[in-house]
């Protein structure tokens, strides 16, 4: 695939949690030139540090980070918007002539990125609340199936747990008439830059001692303070926000319903899952080039910035 020269190239560093991808973002931003915009979907929540693996603070004041603390853990943000505001950051980011590194693990806020999702100006409070209100008085099954009826292919997405979305599809049928995936299909595809999507992989058996490792990195850290602090500050455990691996199961551990043992094993056990569910779906991505991870990233590094600076400066084929 040569890169079509009216379209200025946006790099995408992608895969699973535990890989590499702030390390390499970084490296490889500082390298060419580049700003970063995170697409990671809980990195943008204020409070949530910890958990989330937020790049340090230095490296933040070394090269220019966006989409990281721009929102308070109970504030509504979809997929779709994040698509059309990074869009607009990556022409902001490319007219000041620097490389846009599109960095997380995000697979849905990625694609919204890329193939871009209708501008979601469909909104009416009155029914999102009488709907969120529903959710929970009586829980989520009834709402899933009305979901399912009206629009099966959105709610095979998501799952039963996923208040904030099924509450959306049903929001827009009903204020509509038409199905979220019917909007989506009559979006059009309007991206000003050439995507180069790189995917980070590893051994699944490194990945998963990387994880765990982070895992008890974090609680040393302070995962557990970081939840009593948000706790503090009258966030709901229920929110779509802290339905993240590490502080779900933290809040429980917090209500006495968790050993310290039974918590770290939880969240280890968890963030595995969410590895394996992040591979499948980058899997299924379209042009994708893969880079195995060595175990020594500095031998990574090299075969990286040849591979981007021969598609950003020779227009040469990905493969």
């Amino acid at each position: 695939m040569m890169i079509e020269y009216s379209k200025k190239p946006a790099v995408f560093i992608v895969g699973p949690t535990g890989v590499g991808k702030t390390h390499f973002g970084f490296q490889l931003a500082n390298r060419l030139g580049g700003e970063i915009i995170s697409a990671d979907s809980r990195q943008m929540y204020r409070y949530i540090n910890i958990g989330t693996d937020k790049p340090p603070q230095a490296m933040r004041e070394e090269i220019p980070h966006y989409f990281i603390d721009i929102l308070e853990p109970d504030e509504y943000y979809s997929a779709g918007l994040f698509g059309k505001d990074v869009r607009e950051k990556i022409q902001e980011i490319q007219s000041r002539g620097k490389i846009p590194f599109i960095v997380g693990g995000s697979g849905l806020y990625i694609r919204a990125i890329i193939e871009g999702f209708f501008a979601e100006t469909i909104k009416d409070y009155a029914v999102k609340k009488k709907l969120q209100e529903k959710a929970k008085n009586e829980g989520n099954e009834d709402l899933y199936k009305e979901l399912q009826k009206i629009d099966s292919a959105f709610a095979a997405r998501i799952t039963l747990n996923d208040t904030q979305r099924i509450v959306r599809g049903l929001e827009v049928y009903m204020v509509t008439g038409v199905p979220l995936t019917e909007h989506w299909k009559n979006k059009g595809n309007s991206i000003t830059f050439t995507p180069l999507i790189i995917g980070l992989r590893m051994n699944r058996l490194e990945l998963y001692e990387t994880i765990n490792k982070r895992v008890d990195k974090m609680l040393e850290q302070g995962l557990i303070e970081e939840v009593k602090l948000l706790k503090q500050k009258g966030f709901s455990p229920e929110l779509n926000s802290l339905q993240t691996y590490g502080y779900k199961e933290t809040f429980q551990y917090l209500e006495g319903e968790l050993t310290i043992d039974e918590l770290k094993e939880k969240i280890k056990k968890r963030t595995r899952n969410f590895a394996k569910r992040q591979i499948t779906w980058f899997k299924k991505m379209k042009d994708i080039i893969w880079m195995d991870i060595e175990k020594d990233k500095d031998k990574t590094l090299p075969i990286l910035l040849l591979l981007i600076e021969k598609y950003l400066y020779t227009g040469a084929d990905k493969s």
